[in-house]
């Protein structure tokens, strides 16, 4: 009961349309079949008065219910449920009007469309309830005999099972889009999650090898202190509280050093890495590897004059980028030129890695891999910035800017 309550007065929605044009169209679709319709009324009643009818009562009143039916059809693609209302209004009461005849087939015809208009739009019990309303007029004035009410329940019966199984078929479809976005998004947080696990793991080393020097440091440092110049004996001459203050800060770097240990087991799914992370001193390695797979790489690189020591932090993060960007090329860009430029300002690392076109009929990969949220990930993680698109002759290239800070 609640759909029929929802039928006779419930809020008709506005629709969201998948586009203006498509919103522009609708629209002009239904003032058209209201132009038409009412140009036919007003050119049924200049024909009455051209033989002498003139405009009667009777002839009036039709016209007066002929334009309000037909303005169903401009409401429709906006307001379907009211269209539908207004339809179904006036072949339910026209009849009533002295002078009207019992059925007129233009009605009929504005009330079937705008019916599949609102039928389209809510669907299930709504549709059923509105095609058990349109059967009531249909029974009511399209006699005597049962044979015309009869086809016309059979057409709308048949109409009704369309809409129902066209309505079926969007919902399905709305709601495959939305398991689509659900899964993409999810298979993009996964992409998020699994780089940053992977980027944790290579950070370890950097800051684990950061945390091993500060406890060396303070576990020697009394010593160290001792035979600066000028000193005598083997440090146990340093204050107690000094003493302790090493002691206190080389035990927190071990204990650290521990956790984080802990947490790479965590990090690490089934293996462990054991070599030592790249740098971006390593960059023409990497460069001439791509070279002896095939690939046409130009490297450019700061010269040792000009050369600055960074963060291995930065460093790591720089070569991850190169090397992604040279397996995207040769994934989506297939002997396409590639060009590895590397900048050093006194606080940056500026890196463009640029390919052209692919080659003529060199196949290119899917595209549904996730390297650059990679490369974002890792650029975020050191607060810099990264840009990343197509360029006008079809190439595509990667501009990342790391901070490096100021090495000491």
């Amino acid at each position: 009961m609640d759909a029929l309550a929802h039928v006779l007065a419930g809020r008709d929605r506005v629709p969201t349309w998948r586009s203006a044009a498509t919103r522009r169209t609708a629209a002009l679709l239904g003032w058209l079949g209201f132009a038409l319709l009412a140009a036919s009324a007003l050119a049924a009643v200049s024909i009455g008065r051209q033989h002498g009818q003139g405009v009667h009562a009777g002839l009036a009143g039709w016209l007066a219910v002929a334009l309000a039916v037909s303005a169903a059809l401009p409401l429709a693609p906006r307001r379907a449920l009211l269209a539908w209302r207004i339809a179904f209004l006036g072949v339910l009461v026209t009849p009533l009007v002295p002078g009207q005849t019992r059925a007129d087939a233009g009605y009929y015809a504005v009330l079937a469309v705008v019916y599949a208009v609102a039928g389209l739009r809510y669907g299930g019990p709504a549709l059923c309830w509105m095609a058990a309303l349109t059967l009531i007029p249909v029974w009511l004035w399209t006699g005597p005999d049962w044979a015309y009410p009869a086809r016309l329940t059979g057409g709308l019966v048949l109409l009704a099972a369309a809409l129902q199984g066209v309505a079926s078929w969007r919902r399905d479809r709305r709601a495959l889009a939305r398991q689509t976005r659900t899964a993409e998004f999810a298979r993009e947080r996964s992409a998020v999650l699994e780089e940053r696990a992977r980027i944790a793991r290579e950070l370890h080393d950097v800051v684990a090898h950061h945390l091993s020097m500060i406890a060396v440091q303070a576990e020697t440092a009394r010593y160290r202190l001792a035979a600066r110049p000028g000193a005598t004996g083997t440090g146990t001459e340093l204050p107690e509280p000094v003493l302790a203050e090493f002691a206190a800060l080389s035990g927190a770097a071990r204990e650290a050093l521990t956790e984080m240990r802990r947490l790479l087991g965590v990090l690490r799914a089934d293996h462990a890495d054991l070599v030592p992370q790249p740098r971006l001193d390593d960059l023409p390695d990497l460069v001439d590897a791509a070279r002896r797979a095939g690939a046409a790489v130009t490297l450019t690189v700061p010269d040792n004059s000009n050369r600055r020591a960074v963060p291995p932090g930065v460093g790591l993060t720089a070569y991850r980028i190169v090397q992604e960007s040279l397996s995207n090329a040769g994934r989506h860009a297939p002997g396409a030129a590639v060009s590895v430029v590397v900048e050093q300002e006194p606080r940056t690392v500026r890196l463009t890695i640029r390919n052209g076109p692919p080659a003529a009929g060199q196949p290119k990969a899917d595209g549904t891999g996730h390297g650059l949220t990679g490369m974002r990930e890792r650029v975020a993680l050191l607060g810099g910035s990264l840009d990343a698109g197509p360029e006008a002759d079809g190439g595509f290239a990667v501009r990342a800017v790391l901070p490096a800070g100021t090495p000491r």
